[in-house]
């Protein structure tokens, strides 16, 4: 009786050794963190903003509206986190000190919406895969890059900057470009797009951090 009692406890122990070893690794794969857009994943969106600025060697190019569309897409991960894509994106009434602009986007392939933090309904990323040309006078340039986003559930608003992380560069300048863009030059871009879903709809998109 004592030796079965034994090799009892002994399989008993065993075995829930066994479950404790086996449990961090059953678990290893997982993700950390959850980013959910809402009301609904996948859903389309589109924007729309008033007055933009592209500004360059202090040359501002300002466009009066601006509209894009794309969709939004729940992701797992923490940080630098594709929510979603842009494209197409468009922009009218743009002029500048030297007369008409004309800016036209390159969203084949759809520039990305990415994720980093989130704080009180806010969330803090980017804007990648950024590509564009601007014709004005005899000049006509692209840029390509990324651009520092905001987006605010409670207002539905995307805001558009640039910082020392997130950048547009000048790739290319014809040669009509002398003393306004040179490949190189960092413009920087301002604008605050409303954001609604679906597309052409009412509804306020959200986008929400879980760790």
């Amino acid at each position: 009786m004592r030796n079965s009692l034994r090799k009892i406890a002994v399989a008993t122990g065993a075995a829930a050794a066994a479950v404790a070893l086996a449990a961090p690794a059953a678990t290893a794969g997982v993700a950390a963190g959850q980013w959910t857009v809402g009301p609904a994943s996948p859903e389309t969106f589109s924007a729309t903003a008033g007055t933009v600025t592209l500004t360059l060697n202090s040359i501002p190019m300002t466009c009066t509206s601006s509209a894009a569309g794309g969709t939004l897409t729940s992701a797992p991960g923490t940080t630098n986190v594709q929510v979603g894509t842009i494209a197409p994106l468009t922009w009218s009434g743009c002029t500048s000190p030297f007369g008409p602009v004309t800016p036209a986007s390159t969203t084949s392939p759809a520039w990305k919406l990415i994720a980093n933090t989130y704080s009180g309904g806010v969330t803090s990323g980017a804007i990648t895969g950024v590509k564009a040309s601007v014709t004005v006078l005899t000049c006509t340039f692209t840029v390509d890059g990324s651009v520092a986003a905001t987006y605010t559930n409670s207002t539905g608003k995307l805001a558009v900057s640039n910082n020392s992380t997130y950048k547009l560069r000048v790739a290319t300048a014809s040669a009509g470009c002398a003393g306004i863009a040179a490949v190189g030059d960092n413009p920087t871009y301002t604008a605050s797009y409303a954001a609604v879903t679906p597309s052409g709809g009412t509804t306020k998109p959200t986008i929400t951090y879980t760790p």
